[in-house]
């Protein structure tokens, strides 16, 4: 005999569905949080990224500075007291022969979401980076590179990371992230530099 007492422990279909229902909204809200902490991550990894390459390319400026012929000064080539901007295969090759990186750690250096070289030679158009011309005459704040999404004080909708945000990383060693400009028209993302120089936008290429 079934005691009167006995309550009844299941969930009823209105309680299940009012349950998976509070999930899915507690869900939803939570995945554009998830999105902003996993980009934010990524920027973060490409920003660390950013600044081996300065180690690296300021390493090798300083030291080429002493050679008397030929040499690389930041991005740029030096030859007969004449400096010119170098190409960028130019500028990586110098990187790996003088033993600064080595080929496996700058494809690993110019990779970000989307964008990388993978198993080809990093160039221009598969870099994570735009490389500008920079050299020991450059202030301090010129900026060396800055993620490929960036389009002349604005950002695209390009790898790595759209709109969402970009690493600048300057000549001095100052780098951050930043984020989109609203108001593209008025906006300037890189200042004038030096007594009034304005900065060469243009990268190697």
């Amino acid at each position: 005999m079934k005691s009167p007492y006995r309550k009844n422990t299941a969930f009823t279909l209105i309680e299940l569905l009012v349950v998976i229902s509070i999930i899915g909204i507690l869900a939803t809200l939570a995945i554009p949080a998830v999105q902003i902490a996993l980009t934010n991550g990524q920027l973060t990894g490409t920003l660390n990224n950013a600044r081996q390459l300065h180690l690296a390319t300021r390493a090798m400026s300083l030291d080429s500075m002493n050679v008397a012929d030929d040499h690389m000064e930041w991005t740029s080539m030096t030859s007969n007291g004449t400096t010119t901007p170098a190409s960028l295969s130019t500028y990586f090759d110098a990187l790996i022969k003088n033993n600064y990186l080595s080929e496996a750690d700058l494809k690993k250096l110019v990779t970000a979401p989307g964008k990388g070289p993978g198993n080809s030679t990093p160039n221009a158009q598969n870099s994570c980076f735009k490389f500008f011309q920079v050299d020991e005459a450059s202030p301090s704040d010129q900026p060396l590179l800055v993620t490929a999404n960036w389009n002349q004080k604005q950002l695209s909708s390009d790898a790595p990371y759209g709109k969402k945000g970009f690493v600048l990383f300057a000549k001095g060693g100052s780098g951050g992230i930043y984020r989109r400009v609203e108001d593209v028209s008025s906006a300037t993302l890189f200042p004038s530099g030096g007594s009034g120089e304005k900065y060469r936008y243009n990268t190697l290429n």
